[in-house]
């Protein structure tokens, strides 16, 4: 009785095994899937990342088993890039993504030293090359031309009054020349003044620094207080790379550590640099450090 049951299990097991059908598999076909093109299999089936079915494609002539030919579209939706063999030295190196920015220490800002109205502007858009010495505004205010003529007046009074007069215009003419100069009026334009005997309604003021415009604070018919920021200056001569750290890659940036910096735009043109600073605040989002390159 035992020996019968054997038999009969043994003989339903071949019957079906022996109904089973087999999916043959062709050799010169994979599977891959269009919406992620990284996912190769060498059978039918869903995408484990999309869960869409697989799509069957077939091998070119000559490709071995071990090739794998992408399309344009799927190199690109893949976001796959290529290499070609070389010997290299394989150390611990970081290849980061990071921005080109202007130098902050070397940045510096044309203020206004009176308060008034701007009635002309000569720089108006951002980026543009302002040079130390150049006409930057036309500014009208009330203050600044008493300033003036209390200086025309002391030249007056001095060539009017006697020597025997107990006063010292000498001191007096250099008051009121101080007080221009404190305003932002430079010698050439004093020594107009005490030429031509006329205090204009608006003064022209020249930039103290040279630099490309950052920042543009004020517009014709703007009124600017005293001390208020005209424009700001940004000296492209150097620059700063600015990359992006992820905090489990911190351990392996030091301060004066060797960098290389490629530009993509400029042919991948390399430039030599050393990490200057580390930003110790972490984006507590991201997760993302910024370090500083120059």
């Amino acid at each position: 009785m035992r020996y019968a049951i054997i038999v009969i299990t043994a003989f339903i097991f071949l019957i079906s095994c022996k109904n089973k059908k087999e999916i043959p598999q062709d050799p010169d076909t994979f599977y891959t899937c269009s919406m992620d093109p990284q996912v190769v299999e060498y059978k039918p089936g869903k995408c484990p990342i999309c869960k869409m079915d697989l799509t069957p494609v077939k091998k070119k002539k000559g490709e071995s088993k071990d090739e794998l030919q992408l399309s344009k579209q799927q190199i690109q939706l893949g976001n796959i890039q290529t290499d070609t063999i070389r010997n290299g030295t394989i150390g611990d190196q970081l290849v980061l993504t990071a921005t080109l920015n202007f130098d902050q220490t070397e940045a510096s800002s044309v203020s206004s030293r009176i308060m008034g109205r701007i009635e002309k502007l000569y720089y108006k858009n951002l980026g543009d090359y302002l040079k130390k010495g150049a006409p930057l505004y036309d500014l009208y205010s009330e203050e600044l031309n008493n300033a003036k003529q209390e200086y025309l007046l002391a030249l007056d009074k001095k060539k009017t009054f006697s020597k025997d007069v107990v006063i010292d215009f000498d001191q007096l003419i250099q008051s009121a020349k101080n007080k221009l100069l404190l305003w932002g009026l430079n010698e050439k334009q004093i020594n107009e003044l005490a030429t031509t005997k006329k205090a204009t309604p608006t003064t022209t003021f020249y930039s103290t620094a040279s630099g490309y415009i950052t920042q543009l604070y004020i517009r014709e018919g703007d009124y600017v207080m005293e001390g208020g920021i005209i424009v700001k200056l940004a000296d492209l001569s150097t620059l700063w790379a600015e990359a992006q750290v992820y905090t489990s890659q911190l351990a392996k940036v030091k301060i004066n550590s060797s960098a290389i910096v490629q530009l993509p735009d400029f042919e991948n043109k390399e430039i030599k640099g050393h990490i200057e600073f580390i930003n110790p605040e972490i984006n507590p989002d991201t997760r993302i450090n910024l370090i500083r390159v120059s």
